[in-house]
């Protein structure tokens, strides 16, 4: 009698046991703390359908635009994907679907700035280049702006719509100062290059500071273009027009231009200034 009575108390005991694990599971806490169980999450990813289908309506309008001179609708497409850069994930995301329409993103040495630039499907043998800058900050707060609609000086030099190739950060404080070279075409037998300096004081950008003394004068960029001759190689001319920056001395070299009867015309020399105290000198 004693032995069957414990097997009888082990049994029950047994059961008692398996059924509090079950409750335990099916209430959702962990019987080994006690605690909620921690959830896979995952980053919030943005949702790109309607950038999408605005991307194809831009590109598809390139067609009617000799016609019609309508660009609505990239100027619908700049606002959506400058709302859609400015949330909080967006910085993560790299917005890979609208590489098909040739949308690409340059990012800065940094990796806190980031460019998305795209040739406008209304440019002719001028190109018009869109570029819309995205920043995340050191609170990763992030925002964003089309670089065209920073330009002040509406007489600026040159086209103010350049593929820009490198974005260097100048280590300025406490503003954010960013240095962006690049190139574009005035017209099928004008390449030109340019280098602008983006400062960012708590979100505000600027191009317009500025930054490069130049003999007597200050500009807020350097450009220089040149006309091509009949013999002359478009691409040998733009790369030999190209501006270039060196991070570890901080030097700026450039190209020096004289201005013709013609138009301008490249020498062969270039200039050299270096970024000291805010300024390239």
């Amino acid at each position: 009698m004693k032995i069957t009575g414990i097997l009888y108390f082990s049994v029950v005991l047994l059961l008692f046991s398996c059924g509090a694990k079950q409750d335990e599971r099916k209430s959702g806490k962990n019987p080994d703390n006690g605690s909620v169980p921690q959830h896979n999450t995952h980053p919030v990813r943005i949702k790109t359908d309607g950038l999408d289908s605005l991307a194809a309506k831009m590109v598809a309008s390139g067609e009617s635009y000799p016609n019609d001179g309508n660009t609505e609708a990239e100027e619908r497409f700049i606002e959506a994907f400058v709302e859609a850069l400015k949330q909080p994930k967006a910085f993560e995301t790299d917005f890979a679907n609208l590489k098909k329409y040739e949308i690409k993103a340059l990012s800065s040495d940094d990796h806190n700035l980031r460019i998305f630039y795209w040739l406008s499907p209304y440019s002719g043998s001028m190109w018009h280049v869109q570029n819309i800058v995205q920043y995340k900050d050191e609170n990763n707060q992030v925002t964003a702006v089309p670089l065209n609609s920073l330009y002040e000086d509406k007489d600026d030099d040159g086209s103010p719509t350049p593929f820009f190739e490198h974005i260097y950060n100048l280590n300025t404080s406490p503003k954010k100062s960013y240095l962006l070279t690049g190139y574009g075409q005035m017209s099928g037998t004008e390449p030109y290059s340019v280098a602008h300096t983006l400062v960012i004081d708590h979100s505000k950008f600027s191009i317009n500071q500025p930054m490069f003394n130049v003999g007597k004068a200050v500009k807020n960029q350097l450009f220089a273009s040149a006309i091509l001759k009949e013999d002359q190689n478009k691409e040998k001319i733009t790369a030999q027009l190209a501006i270039t920056f060196n991070p570890q001395n901080k030097r700026i070299s450039y190209p020096e231009i004289n201005e013709t009867k013609d138009g301008p015309i490249f020498n062969g020399k270039r200039n050299v200034l270096t970024f000291r105290d805010g300024m390239f000198k």
